[in-house]
């Protein structure tokens, strides 16, 4: 619009309003460049695309029967976990019906998140340890257990591990466990 028609509007320096732009009008982007937008700014409910946000998530499950004492079971394997990623498993030693005699005073129940290796990520940041063991009617073993890749590479052929130990009676549980793989660098 020519600045001689702005003028026959009463438009003059500094005394434009929003009523009075076109709501198709356009603003550069440049424009735009030098505001200092904050999270006040931003309307709670306005949606961000999923296309922008750069976490991914990976989840599973697996169960196994363990029917013998101080036997490891890569319950999961072939995990990889990527550069910043966080892995969140999420398990159960549930106790079987019958399976209720008295474990001894070092029974354990084990959660392990290891490498191809076998042993436990970051000096067993990603372990589990408790000396209940499951006993029916009485308790089952529930807990979780993480573990953050700081470096700056995916871990590749990782594997979530469980083990039962009872130096009493064995009772031998049914273990689910559920893991989810949060990828934060997209």
């Amino acid at each position: 619009m020519a600045i001689t028609k702005l003028k026959a509007l009463g438009v003059t320096d500094g005394t434009l309003t929003n009523t009075q732009i076109n709501a198709r009008a356009a603003i550069a982007k440049t424009k735009l460049a030098s505001l200092d937008i904050v999270n006040a700014d931003i309307n709670a409910s306005a949606a961000i695309a999923t296309t922008k946000m750069a976490a991914t998530v990976t989840s599973g499950s697996a169960t196994q029967d363990g029917t013998a004492s101080n036997t490891t079971y890569d319950i999961v394997t072939g995990l990889t976990i990527p550069a910043k990623a966080l892995i969140l498993v999420n398990f159960t030693f549930d106790g079987k019906t019958g399976e209720n005699g008295t474990p001894g005073s070092n029974a354990t129940c084990a959660v392990h998140i290891t490498n191809s290796s076998n042993s436990p990520v970051d000096s067993m940041t990603g372990t589990f340890m408790t000396n209940e063991n499951p006993k029916t009617g009485w308790r089952n073993t529930t807990n979780s257990v993480s573990y953050f890749n700081e470096t700056g590479s995916a871990l590749t052929s990782h594997k979530i591990r469980v083990q039962q130990y009872a130096d009493g009676d064995f009772n031998s549980a049914l273990v689910t466990v559920k893991y989810k793989i949060i990828n934060l660098s997209g």
